[in-house]
């Protein structure tokens, strides 16, 4: 499971946009992970996913800077009217 986390981060990375996470928490239509230091990509596809508008379940961002070379952000939302 984690070497799945560690291939999703580095192909967010090197595609450097936001990327749809399989696993998602519960209670949130989407998990979405973007390159560190880059939450605005993970923002506007949540919008892009949820057109009536979302709400923030779960936000995790990276401040370590050997974490953020690895491991992507990740935005959790629910989209409202689902």
């Amino acid at each position: 499971m984690l070497r799945f986390a560690y291939v999703a981060a580095a192909a967010a990375l090197a595609a450097g946009c936001a990327q749809i996470n399989p696993e998602t928490p519960a209670g949130a239509s989407y998990a979405i992970n973007c390159p560190s230091g880059q939450l605005e990509l993970c923002f506007a596809k949540a919008k892009e996913l949820c057109p009536q508008g979302y709400d923030v379940v779960q936000l995790r961002r990276n401040q370590d800077s050997i974490m953020m070379a690895v491991a992507p952000d990740r935005l959790a939302v629910k989209c409202r009217g689902q």
